[in-house]
């Protein structure tokens, strides 16, 4: 088993027995310390409840070892440690990467990386397509940032005190919404920002956050519980540990209707329906292994990354397969989206590169 990491990011990297069991509890005392950074103030939202109703499921599983995948290495552009996608609105993929950039790939494979002369951009992570045009990204010094499709970049602080915010979502009131510390927050597209929770016991350690089909945030966090945020400010959470559910990693809403996240710490894909009920698939049988990333495809499934360079797919009945690259360079795939041309993409950690997988020729092969 190769270490967990959130995609807050700190280090993931494959290891095999004991030194497994070690980078575990290593990346994941990364992760708690990250999100530990913040102790930023802000208005405090009422007692959160915690109903729950946890159920297992489990579902038929499938591997393939079929070649549908293409890669773009983007060595030659000076692209290192590839991070988090999103398609961005001019039709192309945009990504974080380490050196403090941000990049742009076109469909067909045609890199440009983008830098701050300002020097207010360091470690950028998770990347959003933004509600006025341009792309938005979480940074590790407490700032939120913009990019526009011309490669402009600004920034916000949102952290005090080296708190750094971790996801990031547009919600359906138009505005950002991220998590960091033990609180989420929301910032406007003009900067003006406030955060929610803090209270103990109401939210731990909230890491992924996104826009549900119920008109509310969801967010899930490390101590094994999703939580929903309104777009005021209210917080309610519910306990998923009784679903297996260990570590949440990323959360995304599905074609469904529900509400779909992966568990890196039980190697499986959870499920919470906007009533709060919580259900969880096992993806060991399939091939699946710490799956960190997800998103939901055009083809109605919802896609993950795996730490054993697999890319997954689940269809909304909790069927899971994954894939493997075989020729194609693909080491630790990161970040995962649905790109414009409904392909997935995602981002090679440690083959320095962005590829994609494409679901018809899964579906065919």
């Amino acid at each position: 088993m190769s270490t967990f990491a959130s995609r807050g990011r700190a280090l993931r990297l494959p290891h095999k027995g004991v030194l497994a069991v070690l980078g575990v509890v290593v990346a994941v005392a990364v992760s708690v310390v990250f999100v530990l950074w913040a102790t930023a103030g802000g208005t405090t939202a009422p007692p959160t409840h915690r109903p729950a109703t946890p159920a297992r499921s489990h579902a038929p599983a499938a591997r393939t070892d079929a070649e549908p995948f293409t890669m773009f290495s983007g060595e030659g552009h000076g692209v290192v440690r590839p991070r988090d996608v999103v398609a961005g609105p001019d039709g192309n993929v945009w990504f974080t990467a380490a050196q403090d950039r941000v990049g742009r790939i076109t469909p067909e494979g045609k890199i440009t990386l983008f830098s701050d002369p300002a020097g207010r951009l360091h470690g950028p992570n998770q990347i959003v397509s933004g509600p006025d045009g341009a792309l938005w990204f979480t940074a590790v010094d407490g700032r939120i940032g913009r990019i526009a499709t011309d490669g402009q970049i600004t920034t916000v602080v949102v952290g005090e005190h080296g708190a750094s915010p971790l996801g990031l979502a547009v919600g359906p009131d138009g505005n950002l919404w991220y998590s960091i510390g033990n609180q989420v927050g929301r910032v406007t597209p003009t900067g003006e920002h406030v955060t929610f929770g803090g209270t103990p016991g109401e939210v731990e350690l909230p890491t992924f956050i996104t826009a549900g089909p119920d008109g509310n945030l969801w967010f899930t966090d490390l101590d094994g519980r999703i939580g929903r945020v309104t777009t005021d400010g209210q917080i309610t959470t519910f306990d998923a540990t009784g679903a297996d559910v260990a570590f949440p990693g990323e959360i995304v809403a599905g074609a469904d209707g529900n509400l779909w996240f992966t568990s890196p710490g039980s190697n499986r894909i959870g499920r919470i329906t906007p009533e709060g009920r919580v259900d969880s698939f096992d993806g060991a049988p399939a091939g699946a292994e710490e799956p960190s990333a997800i998103t939901a495809g055009a083809d109605g499934n919802v896609w993950f990354t795996n730490s054993n360079n697999r890319i997954g797919r689940i269809s909304a009945g909790g069927q899971i397969t994954t894939y493997a690259p075989g020729g194609a360079n693909v080491r630790t795939p990161f970040g995962i989206t649905a790109g414009p041309d409904g392909n997935v993409w995602f981002a090679s950690l440690n083959s320095n590169g962005i590829g994609f997988i494409r679901p018809s020729s899964v579906e065919a092969g």
